[in-house]
């Protein structure tokens, strides 16, 4: 008996599994590592302390990722969606941190409060859906690939803050990296084409330890095992100013993750309903609630991770929910941790830039699908949507001096994105009609397994 299964519902064999779901844990952990980082330098944490925070961020990381793409009862979106702690929360998290009467706690605290608000605001959210047709979702795809491309150009460079950065050993290596990957995807298995990426970076990450580049310092000084444990700063403090600040930063998330979502199902090929989307948004609320309960942050889809959905063409979500068990694995293991960590920005950065392309190739695919001969107004909608978006990508200074109050939104390309392109397919083409249908029925790409 044949059963049609959806390429994102498919559950792979166990090797497969195993092996693509260790592929985007590469990708992604050297991102789901950075902030935690970036605020216990801020909040000057001790080495332990430092330790504790990205082994708690890790943790909560792989349960917001079990979360999304498993789902259960009204949580999660239920796409191949990674997820992971967002940047756009940094600066409030230090903020509210470095309050004497607040500290860490304070910050936990706030997570915890608009991690359930953000809960009971997901069906207001969610009825956004609509206000997302293929003009506004392909300007979002394309605008976080592009917003992704200075990440790779600093690891192709050796690394932000290198001594010798943008020496040629380093484009060397990189290119290296591009070229494996692309001999690999000749290849006639598509197991081996499907772990590309992670060979490409093994492999140059690799070379680039051979020649000197990177060390095994901080592998060395990592623990082989941590607890993660519940209030590990201790218990939270509520603070009625800094939930508010929170919840105003996660209310902005919320919009961006909404945009995700469906630029996710376009890619996937599985379009998402209102309800579809309030279940996601939902679930990131209880995610960064959990989050705060663990010492951790506020979570976000990784959009690195869909490149890589694009690069191997496995849509599968118990491939990404593989992922999240692993995740969840390394975080009680800090020493392996810090061994994916060690890999050279170089061999990172060849690898990037293949999948960060290829998020931007999907995008131009939507946006190639929108009418323009009979809707002149579709090319405006795109064309100045990417001017905006690029503006805290090429030139982020001349955003300094708007007031405070916008600071928030103006400096994520994907915010700036979903806003401007849903403003202006409002202005030139009108409401769009709400799509009733609660449960429709897809039929692209079903497979007989």
């Amino acid at each position: 008996m044949t059963t049609a299964v959806h390429p994102v519902d498919q559950i792979l064999p166990a090797r497969a599994m195993a092996s693509l779901g260790f592929q985007h844990m590469l990708v992604s952990y050297l991102g789901a590592i950075a902030v935690p980082m970036i605020v216990a330098s801020a909040l000057k944490m001790t080495t332990a302390q430092t330790t504790m925070l990205i082994s708690t961020a890790l943790f909560t990381s792989g349960i917001a990722t079990l979360l999304q793409t498993v789902g259960f009862w009204k949580f999660g979106v239920r796409l191949p969606l990674m997820q992971g702690v967002a940047f756009s929360s940094v600066a409030p998290v230090i903020a509210i941190g470095s309050d004497p009467s607040l500290g860490f706690n304070g910050v936990c605290g706030a997570i915890i409060g608009a991690g359930v608000i953000t809960m009971l605001l997901a069906p207001v959210i969610g009825r956004l859906k609509r206000f997302f047709p293929p003009v506004v979702s392909g300007c979002t795809i394309t605008a976080v690939g592009l917003s992704l491309f200075p990440v790779s150009f600093h690891w192709f460079g050796g690394g932000r803050g290198a001594p010798d950065f943008g020496s040629p050993v380093f484009f060397a290596v990189g290119f290296g990296v591009v070229a494996l990957i692309l001999l690999i995807n000749r290849h006639r298995s598509e197991l081996v084409r499907n772990l590309a990426v992670m060979i490409g970076l093994l492999v140059g990450g690799a070379v680039a330890w051979m020649l000197g580049m990177g060390n095994f310092d901080e592998v060395s000084r990592a623990p082989w095992f941590t607890m993660v444990t519940p209030f590990a700063f201790g218990m939270p403090v509520f603070d009625i100013g800094a939930i508010t600040t929170m919840v105003i930063v996660m209310v902005v998330q919320m919009v961006e993750s909404m945009g995700l979502f469906v630029a996710v199902s376009e890619i996937v090929k599985r379009p998402i309903t209102e309800q579809d989307a309030t279940r996601g948004l939902r679930a990131n609320g209880l995610a960064s609630a959990i989050g705060g309960m663990f010492a951790a942050f506020p979570y976000i889809a990784f959009m690195e991770n869909v490149g890589l959905v694009i690069v191997t063409g496995v849509r599968s979500r118990w491939v990404v929910a593989t992922c999240g068990v692993m995740l969840c694995a390394v975080a009680l293991v800090p020493k392996i941790g810090s061994l994916f960590a060690s890999i050279p920005p170089a061999a990172l950065g060849g690898a990037a830039m293949v999948m960060f392309g290829v998020v931007v190739a999907a995008g131009i695919k939507t946006l190639g699908r929108v009418e323009y001969d009979r809707n002149p107004a579709n090319l405006s909608v795109v064309s100045i949507t990417l001017a905006c978006a690029m503006m805290p990508v090429m030139l982020p200074s001349m955003l300094e001096k708007l007031p405070g109050f916008l600071q928030p939104f103006v400096h994520s390309s994907v915010i700036i994105a979903c806003v401007v392109s849903v403003l202006l397919n409002l202005l030139l083409n009108g409401v769009p009609a709400r799509d009733e249908s609660e449960h429709p029925i897809h039929t692209d790409n079903i497979q007989e397994v």
